[in-house]
Order: structure tokens, then C-alpha cells, then sequence
């Protein structure tokens, strides 16, 4: 048997048709949803599931609606988005996009169209009005707009360089959620403030600068003890950090300020000849002095003199495993 049931069909009498037919499915009635004058032609979205249940043949309907609203959002995206983006803001902005309109957030406001029931299928065919479907995106919006402001301010503000680059990242999340929000505005034709593209832009190149200018900024610990086997350590030491790090030797402005001193290094003798040991110290701190981080090391090496235990000393703090350990550390430093 097949039955077929308009949208303006109240649910009662479509319950009375079910059941006066003798059908043999336990449905729920259809919801009346929405009326005509709810899904304007021209201006709704449209999606049609069919099953075996009415259920999920509405939960399919469901997902037509929004898969159309994708496809449009998509389409307005191809002739008019992205050429002010980079593109990792771009795939940023797409990503939000498609979370957020991964599923409909209000089923509530979506209007049965048609309900057909045929061999033990249902097929529902259903309607949204573009109105209804900006609901659950307004207020997100407005939120966002607020978040972007606040963030701004704060990636400018922000002088330590961990938290500098954590909050510029949250920037670029939320500002591409509200790009995907504005996006999804302008295809259901709501109004909305324009995004605040200048106010990001100008964080957006400050950060730029920052991070092109970022380095490890190098101190020595001078120290009137100094010999030229220390001074040799600490040249070792600079050049191994230097290699996997941007370390540099000049006035600190715009990074991180490592202090190194290689003390104290001692010689003695040993039942198996000579061993001798350097303690290593890398302070972190940033440019206005405000310490951050402090990393602590004894390295030792054993030869037959002490000129052999010394060369080998070096080697291990130009080679040895106990760099591993800072690495960790220093790695959160690099701002990769």
C-alpha cells in the first residue's frame, strides 16, 4: 500500500490514515512541522531521506538540509573566498565550516514536507526555512566577534613568548570560526557586523615580525675564574644549541634571553687516571628579565692525564646523551 501526505496534512489525520489502512508499521505519526509559508520558496533548504523507519528517514531529511546548506556555503566559498586568506587560514576556515555544519544544530525547525509510505519504506521529504536554519549561528557569531577582539589585544600585550604564541594560535582558531560563521551568514542571507578583518590583520603582522625576529638570544657568565678550557666548554656548548636552535649573539629585543655558564670544572684523580667534570647551566629568561625556565647539567669524561680527560670532556658536551634531556625544553622554546 502507499500512502502520501502533504505538509499541510494535520498529524491527526495522517495517524487516522495509518491506522484505518490496517498498516502494519508501529510508527509515530509525522509532526505537522512548519506550514507552507514557513519554507518560502526560494529561500529554504530542502533534503529527503528514505528508510525503513520514519525515524530515520527524517534523521536522513535532517541530514539533506544541512549537506544542501553545505554544498552552498561551499559554492559561495569557490567564486568569493579565500583570496584575502593565507592558506593556512583558509584550510583553518574550511575546517570550522565543515564542523559546523556537520549536522543541524535545531531539527526542531524543520517542516515535513511530504511523508510517502510504500512496501514497508518511508520516504520523508522535508524543508527549512533559510531564516530558521541562521538561528543556531547568530548568537555564535556575535560571541566570536567578541572573542577575536579580546584575543587581539591580548597577542599584543603578551611579552612572554610561550604564551605570546599560544594566544596568537587561539586568534587564528577563532578568527577562522567566525570567517566559516560569516560565510554560512551570507549564504542564509542574514545580516551580520563585517568581521574585525583590520584588527586581526594588524595583530596578524605584528606576530609575523615577532616570530621572523625570534631567536635564542645568547649571555655568557663571565667569570673571573674562567680558563681557557671553560671558555672552550661554553663555545662547544653555544655551538650544540646552536645547531638544532635560531641562537644568536647580540642585544636581546624580540626573543628569548639564554644565559650559559659552564662552572664549575674540576679535574681529579681517579683509581682508573683522571676524571674531570663541568657543571652546565642554561637560564631562560625574557628580554625584560623575567625568568622563565632553568635547565641544570654535570657532565664528566675520564682519560689517562688530564689534557685526555679534558678532550674527551669535550666531546661529550659537544655529543653526549645528556642533551636529550634539555631538548625537551628547548624544543617548547623553538616556537615550531
Amino acid at each position: 500500500m502507499k500512502f502520501l501526505l502533504a505538509r499541510l496534512l494535520p498529524c491527526a489525520v495522517f495517524a487516522c490514515l495509518c491506522g484505518c489502512a490496517g498498516s502494519k508499521s508501529n510508527e509515530p505519526a509525522a509532526p505537522a512541522g512548519p506550514g507552507p509559508t514557513e519554507c518560502p520558496e526560494g529561500a529554504s533548504l530542502y533534503g529527503r531521506g528514505l528508510a525503513g523507519s520514519y525515524q530515520t528517514a527524517l534523521m536522513l531529511a535532517q541530514r539533506g538540509i544541512a549537506t544542501a546548506l553545505d554544498s552552498a556555503v561551499k559554492a559561495a566559498t569557490s567564486l568569493s573566498g579565500g583570496a584575502r586568506l593565507d592558506a593556512e587560514m583558509e584550510k583553518l576556515a574550511l575546517a570550522a565550516q565543515a564542523q559546523l555544519l556537520s549536522r543541524l544544530e535545531n531539527p526542531e525547525n524543520v517542516g515535513i514536507d511530504t511523508v510517502v509510505e510504500d512496501a514497508g519504506k518511508f520516504s520523508v521529504s522535508a524543508c527549512m526555512a533559510k531564516a530558521n536554519a541562521a538561528i543556531p549561528f547568530r548568537g555564535k557569531m556575535a560571541v566570536l566577534r567578541d572573542s577575536v577582539g579580546q584575543l587581539v589585544a591580548d597577542v599584543s600585550a603578551q611579552t612572554a613568548p610561550l604564551e605570546k604564541f599560544a594566544t596568537y594560535k587561539a586568534l587564528r582558531n577563532t578568527y577562522a570560526q567566525m570567517l566559516a560563521l560569516q560565510r554560512i551568514a551570507d549564504v542564509l542571507g542574514v545580516e551580520h557586523d563585517a568581521a574585525p578583518d583590520s584588527a586581526y590583520a594588524k595583530a596578524n603582522r605584528e606576530f609575523v615580525m615577532f616570530r621572523a625576529g625570534y631567536a635564542l638570544v645568547f649571555k655568557k657568565v663571565a667569570r673571573e675564574s674562567d680558563t681557557p678550557q671553560s671558555d672552550r666548554l661554553n663555545a662547544q656548548l653555544f655551538a650544540r644549541i646552536a645547531k638544532d636552535y635560531p641562537v644568536r649573539q647580540a642585544e636581546c629585543g624580540n626573543g628569548l634571553s639564554v644565559e650559559l655558564d659552564v662552572y664549575p670544572v674540576t679535574c681529579d684523580a681517579s683509581s682508573f687516571g683522571m676524571v674531570c667534570t663541568a657543571g652546565i647551566t642554561l637560564k631562560g629568561s625574557t628580554c625584560k628579565g623575567d625568568s622563565l625556565f632553568t635547565l641544570q647539567s654535570s657532565v664528566n669524561a675520564q682519560g689517562a692525564d688530564e689534557p685526555e680527560a679534558m678532550e674527551r670532556l669535550g666531546t661529550a658536551v659537544s655529543e653526549g646523551v645528556w642533551f636529550d634531556e634539555w631538548r625537551k625544553d628547548l624544543n617548547k622554546w623553538s616556537l615550531k
